[in-house]
């Protein structure tokens, strides 16, 4: 019969006892050592007895600190009390996931596998029935207002990489447990170090995109190639903007062959201008972007470029194209939030997601590249050879990455998208 052994019937005292006389240690000693390292430490050595007894301990996907890899959590928690007992630094005790996790989400942007696969991992590997929740927002504004400055309840979520910095000051997100993160190696080398956030200390990038300009050729029958066209006349109230002033002040600017991340007040003065001018013939700012090309009344819009896939799904002509001039591209990470109440299981959240196949179902579905390297081999060749999802190193190369500018400064451009009236 293949029951699971709890272990209770082996004698814990004789176990005690043994371990003391092998090592000479008095009463007085043992108790002294539970002192210095704690009881978990100090009786680890007659804990993992015992677990050898009963059976071997469950496996875990995620070694910690002083766990190397195949090394079981009884056997590093033995060695951690030896360790103590010699004077030597204890290594951390193998944690456990909480049996809760509560994400924070764009809509439709995980694969539909991705959490229930999470959940049969952590029950096959830690013996938890895991419940995850998960809530959705819109935009951004939306998200970051709800979190607050200590998550709201939230352990995980998705911010952009440009936003990293600002929740990191306010204290929303804490650094992650890298040792709960070996898939973190599956990044690839360009992604291991992002100017927003050095070394990856408190965030994973997820997806990552460029920004540019979509169009229905049923309606518009030309090549495009400018930015310039969301200013055309022949378009007016048929041209659709993203809801975010970084993407439209940072396409604006590099249309006038000005850096996107510019802090020059007569710089985003400049762009402001040329905004108000296209203010008339715009008819929506909306973040939805395949909503917004889809509604039948926006012939030309700005989106990001991953969306053109289920655009085309109801406009069958759209087509995509990176302005001439230049363009945005950007990053989503993910982050543990700082007053999360499951931090181990948001931490094996992030590395579940780094997983090659998990990743690469991410990319499959929801057609927005990853940074994950090992994933490669797994996603679809029709997204792997597509410009638009996949474009090649030289045009990456001339694209600009939107930077947290700092409180002032990202002042001075809201000021001015809100005198925009949109």
């Amino acid at each position: 019969m293949n029951e699971r052994h709890d272990g209770s019937s082996i004698d814990l005292e004789k176990q005690l006892v043994r371990y003391m006389i092998q090592r000479r240690l008095t009463r007085r000693d043992m108790l002294e050592l539970i002192g210095k390292v704690g009881a978990a430490a100090a009786l680890a050595p007659v804990i993992a007895a015992c677990t050898s007894a009963a059976g071997s301990a469950a496996p875990t996907n995620a070694p910690t600190a002083g766990q190397t890899a195949g090394q079981s959590p009884a056997a590093a928690a033995s060695a951690s009390a030896s360790a103590a007992a010699s004077g030597a630094p204890a290594a951390t005790p193998v944690p456990q996931p909480e049996s809760e996790l509560r994400i924070y989400n764009w809509t439709e942007y995980l694969s539909e596998d991705a959490i229930p696969s999470f959940k049969e991992m952590i029950n096959a590997t830690y013996g938890v029935d895991i419940n995850v929740k998960t809530d959705y927002f819109g935009n951004l504004d939306e998200a970051y207002a709800k979190i607050g400055n200590d998550g709201g309840g939230f352990d995980v979520t998705f911010p952009t990489g440009v936003d990293v910095p600002a929740l990191l000051a306010k204290g929303a997100i804490v650094e992650l447990n890298k040792s709960l993160i070996p898939n973190i190696g599956n990044l690839g080398a360009e992604w291991s170090d992002p100017g927003y956030d050095p070394g990856n200390a408190h965030s994973v990038p997820y997806m990552w995109w460029t920004t540019g300009i979509a169009y229905d050729r049923d309606r518009i029958d030309e090549n495009l190639t400018s930015s310039t066209s969301l200013w055309d006349p022949r378009f007016a109230k048929h041209i659709g903007m993203l809801d975010d002033w970084q993407e439209v002040f940072g396409m604006t600017l590099i249309q006038l062959g000005i850096n996107a991340n510019t802090t020059d007040t007569a710089e985003i003065d400049q762009a402001y201008n040329r905004l108000a001018e296209q203010r008339p013939l715009v008819r929506v700012w909306d973040t939805n972007t395949r909503r917004m090309m889809t509604s039948g009344d926006v012939w030309i819009g700005q989106i990001w470029g991953a969306d053109l896939y289920r655009i085309q799904k109801r406009v069958k002509k759209a087509r995509y194209y990176i302005p001439e001039e230049g363009g945005v591209k950007g990053s989503d990470t993910m982050v543990v939030l700082s007053g999360s109440e499951h931090p181990v299981a948001a931490n094996l959240f992030i590395n579940h997601m780094l997983d090659a196949h998990v990743a690469a179902e991410n990319t499959n579905y929801i057609y927005y590249m990853g940074p994950n390297a090992a994933a490669k081999e797994f996603i679809l060749p029709e997204i792997l050879e597509d410009p638009t999802l996949n474009p090649d190193q030289e045009l990456v190369a001339r694209l600009q990455e939107l930077l947290d500018l700092g409180p002032a400064v990202r002042d001075e451009y809201l000021k001015r998208w809100h005198q925009l009236g949109r």
